[in-house]
C-alpha cells in the first residue's frame, strides 16, 4: 500500500515543527512542551475565540533560564513567538502565529518584591491581578486595574494589553513601565 499523500507545503510544517520540538526537548520538562494537536487546541486562540492559528508547539517554561533558552533557540530557527498568559484578554493579543510558538509565561507568578511605600511591585509576568491586590491588602493597598477576569488574567498580559477594568472608571490608568497600587 502507498503511503499518504502530503502536500509540500504540510511537509515543510512538519519539519519545522521537528526542528523545533528537538530544539526544546533539551530545555523543558516533557509535560511542558506540547505540539501534539490535541495539547496545542486550547492555545489556538486566546479569549478572542472567533479568530484561530494553530501554533506548531507551546512552551510552559518554569524559570527566566529557559525563557531565554527558548528565545535564543526559536531565533536560531526563525520561528516566531507570541508571549501568553492566562489567555483571558479579547483582543486577540495572544493569538498564535501560524508555524510559530506560543510562550506561555503562566507558571512564572513568583511576587518578588513589594514595596508599599513606593507603591510598587516586582513580579514575574503569571502572577494573577487578585493575588497581587491579595498581597498588598495588608499595606491598605489595592492592584486599581480590574478586569472582569482579575481572578484568573496576569499582570503580564495586563501591562501587554493596557488593560483597565471597571475601577479605571474611577482611578484612572497609571501605565508608565508598571501599575501603581492605590490606597482604599
Amino acid at each position: 500500500m502507498n503511503a499518504p499523500y502530503a502536500p509540500p507545503e504540510i511537509l515543510a510544517i512538519q519539519v519545522k515543527q521537528a526542528l523545533l520540538v528537538s530544539a526544546l526537548r533539551p530545555i523543558l520538562a516533557e509535560d511542558a512542551l506540547l505540539w501534539q494537536p490535541e495539547d496545542t487546541i486550547p492555545y489556538e486562540c486566546d479569549g478572542l475565540a472567533a479568530y484561530r492559528k494553530m501554533p506548531l508547539a507551546v512552551a510552559l517554561p518554569e524559570n527566566e533560564d529557559q525563557v531565554v533558552r527558548i528565545l535564543k533557540s526559536c531565533h536560531r530557527l526563525q520561528i516566531p513567538i507570541v508571549p501568553r498568559g492566562a489567555g483571558t484578554g479579547l483582543s486577540g493579543g495572544a493569538m498564535p502565529i501560524e508555524q510559530g510558538l506560543v510562550l506561555s509565561l503562566a507558571k512564572l507568578k513568583k511576587i518578588v518584591k513589594i514595596d508599599p511605600f513606593t507603591r510598587t511591585a516586582v513580579v514575574q509576568p503569571g502572577v494573577r491581578n487578585l493575588a497581587i491586590s491579595e498581597a498588598v491588602a495588608k499595606h491598605g493597598l489595592y492592584y486599581a486595574p480590574d478586569p472582569s477576569s482579575q481572578i484568573a488574567c496576569s499582570i503580564g498580559g495586563n501591562v501587554n494589553e493596557n488593560s483597565g477594568g471597571v475601577h479605571c472608571l474611577n482611578m484612572g490608568l497609571r501605565f508608565t513601565m508598571y501599575y501603581e497600587f492605590v490606597r482604599y
